[in-house]
């Protein structure tokens, strides 16, 4: 009975976890970007609110910025094969794991 309220720690935790199955499911889902209710926002840090829309805003958005491929190889996205630089080795021009020659991202026939 080290806790100043006596109770032994399994009870605590016991409490703790009948507490947290109580809270509404939907809040803890929700995501957190600035505008949270102040039940959601109890449950995370300042701190991790903060990072969470740091990473988000610097994550790379998924859709393209155009569909043309020689501005993409230009930009980097893809290689003068047409796979993807980055992400899955995918190929742009073909839609495929494979080039137009029948060989994947290594240069292997697939």
């Amino acid at each position: 009975m080290a806790n100043s309220h006596g109770l032994t720690s399994r009870i605590v935790k016991k409490q703790a976890a009948a507490r947290k199955m109580a809270k509404n499911k939907k809040a803890a889902f929700a995501v957190h970007i600035w505008n949270e209710n102040p039940q959601v926002r109890k449950n995370q840090s300042y701190k991790a609110r903060k990072h969470y829309f740091e990473n988000k805003q610097n994550f790379p958005k998924k859709k393209l910025s155009n569909k043309n491929p020689t501005t993409l190889m230009e930009q980097g996205i893809i290689d003068e094969r047409g796979f993807f630089v980055k992400g899955k080795k995918k190929n742009f021009l073909t839609k495929s794991m494979v080039d137009s020659k029948g060989m994947d991202f290594y240069g292997m026939p697939r």
